[in-house]
């Protein structure tokens, strides 16, 4: 592994990523602490996500600077913030059957939400604190999301 990868199979580029900063001109670069929170979403949770699923793992969203966070609408407490959350979807798995497997699983996610009935959001806890396990559907949009808990 070498320093840009943030794990075996994902890399701080891909976790950092973001074409809505791209096309504003936002610098999404994350602060040290936002990295080692990277490092530790994808070692803790994204590794194993991508073994209990057996398929490639895409991320669509992961770390966030505040700015942009704004600009997509984004919650104001969001764990993308922190590095401490990433979109995902999976890669030849219908994305109902990833969630089942992870609200089966006993993975440490402090958060898993269907967003959109297109992805799946996934986070750690914050260090320290001890995940909740907390799994919901969410519909609406920006500024206007619903969540039920599942």
């Amino acid at each position: 592994m070498n320093s840009d990868q943030a794990s075996d199979h994902f890399t701080f580029a891909e976790l950092t990523f973001s074409q809505t900063a791209l096309r504003l001109g936002i610098d999404n670069t994350p602060p040290p602490d936002a990295y080692a929170n990277l490092t530790t979403l994808a070692v803790t949770l994204l590794e194993p996500i991508r073994q209990l699923w057996g398929c490639a793992v895409h991320v669509d969203s992961g770390y966030r600077c505040p700015q942009l966070n704004a600009a997509i609408g984004g919650a104001a407490d969001s764990a993308h913030m922190d590095g401490r959350a990433a979109d995902t979807i999976p890669i030849g798995m219908a994305l109902q059957d990833a969630f089942e497997k992870l609200r089966a699983s006993d993975l440490p996610i402090d958060q898993c939400i269907i967003e959109c009935g297109a992805w799946l959001h996934v986070a750690i806890a914050k260090d320290g604190e001890t995940p909740r396990r907390q799994f919901m559907t969410a519909s609406g949009g920006p500024g206007h999301w619903s969540y039920t808990e599942v």
